[in-house]
């Protein structure tokens, strides 16, 4: 409905209230002091929570970025892998076993291959080494030379006794790596002993190159007596033995031989341990002798009795149950640069790794540079550690 105006004045003066009206609700809203600084003031909080919004955001997403960054540094793949060493290829000089020099011990009859049957194997393998001797102890055997030997998993070697009644000495020795100058005096001392032989516990050189073994052969060069050594894990190059094999003079990865009254069993742990197929051939082995003293040889102790966790990685418990089993009279290991013995359900354990690697004084009081003379009469054995 619209208002009418009845004169001009009316009119005139409907419009001069308005106005004021107008003017008044403009004055309020820009008044500084009144709403107008409200808003602004709002409007400023606004403004100060977007900054601090954008700031955060910022961060945030520099945080992200640097994080995406070393996930990228992370994933990318590094050098190339060096390819390993070759095998080593240098061909050692003959065995001392069948060139020792004249010695005033008794001489050495030949020995004789015997085919030990394998836990998975039925058939027989062939025959390694030399011909046997006719059985005549007091007979000398004639020289003969170094076969060429064919490398197997298995070797077992008879030696046929030079007599049941007399008494058998022998030297133990490990861990001669990395100590060239001792090793050499061992070497010497275990000449001078009247030994007839020596078995190696293991780790004859540091990591298995063929420059490792071209400075081992040196060494034994002089060496007299006959030389059996069991694999370490230092011995093997990338795991593997064919440097260990060709180099060592050990016929093969584990093998055995009898010796007076005495069954040498020398097993492989070079990886660690014991595992099902390593045990298995020692208990074929252990179970197929009759000679009543039986002696067991390998690098890694399945225990340490002074305590520390220097030993087997897996088996041990197996390989200990095996010792009792087969009424095993001594077992000789390496690994521990000590000096340890222990007797434990009846086995003899000894532990010698004193022929020159750096030795382990902080925890086991009898480190010392060493080998082990060790006589046998009969059934009986007499252990003694020699400090050289």
């Amino acid at each position: 409905m619209e208002i009418g105006y009845d004169t001009t004045a009316e009119r005139l003066d409907t419009r001069m209230i308005e106005f004021s009206i107008r003017c008044r609700v403009w004055y309020n809203v820009v008044n500084p002091l009144g709403g107008y600084t409200t808003l602004s003031k709002r409007r400023q909080k606004r403004r100060k929570r977007s900054a601090s919004q954008i700031i955060f955001w910022i961060m945030s997403a520099i945080l992200a970025f640097s994080m995406i960054v070393s996930l990228i540094v992370v994933a990318i793949p590094g050098p190339a892998t060096p390819a390993p060493t070759p095998l080593p290829t240098w061909t050692p000089a003959p065995l001392p076993t069948s060139t020792a020099t004249p010695t005033p011990l008794p001489p050495e009859p030949s020995p004789t291959s015997a085919t030990l049957p394998l836990p998975t194997v039925t058939e027989t393998e062939p025959a390694v080494g030399p011909e046997p001797a006719t059985e005549t102890p007091d007979v000398a055997p004639t020289s003969t030379p170094t076969p060429t030997l064919t490398i197997t998993p298995t070797l077992t070697v008879t030696v046929t006794p030079s007599g049941a009644d007399l008494p058998l000495t022998f030297a133990v020795a490990g861990d001669s790596r990395d100590g060239p100058r001792v090793y050499r005096r061992v070497l010497e001392a275990v000449m001078d002993s009247g030994s007839e032989f020596l078995v190696h516990t293991g780790d004859l050189v540091n990591r298995g190159t063929q420059a490792n073994w071209e400075e081992f052969q040196p060494l034994m060069a002089d060496f007299s007596l006959p030389f059996y050594p069991v694999p370490g894990n230092h011995d093997g190059l990338a795991g593997g033995l064919e440097g260990y094999l060709a180099h060592s003079g050990a016929p093969a990865a584990h093998y055995s031989f009898d010796r007076g009254t005495v069954h040498f069993t020398l097993a492989d742990s070079h990886n660690g341990g014991i595992n099902a197929t390593e045990l298995a051939w020692l208990r074929a082995d252990l179970s197929a002798t009759a000679q009543p003293v039986k002696m067991v040889f390998l690098h890694h102790p399945p225990y340490d009795p002074d305590g520390t966790d220097h030993i087997m990685a897996y088996g041990n418990e197996a390989f200990m149950s095996l010792m009792v089993e087969q009424e095993v009279d001594y077992v000789f290991a390496g690994h521990i640069h000590a000096y340890v013995q222990d007797v434990r359900d009846g086995v003899h354990y000894e532990i010698t790794g004193g022929a020159g690697a750096p030795l382990y004084r902080r925890d086991h009081p009898q480190a010392s540079h060493h080998y082990l003379l060790v006589t046998v009469q009969g059934t009986d054995v007499s252990v003694e550690a020699i400090k050289v």
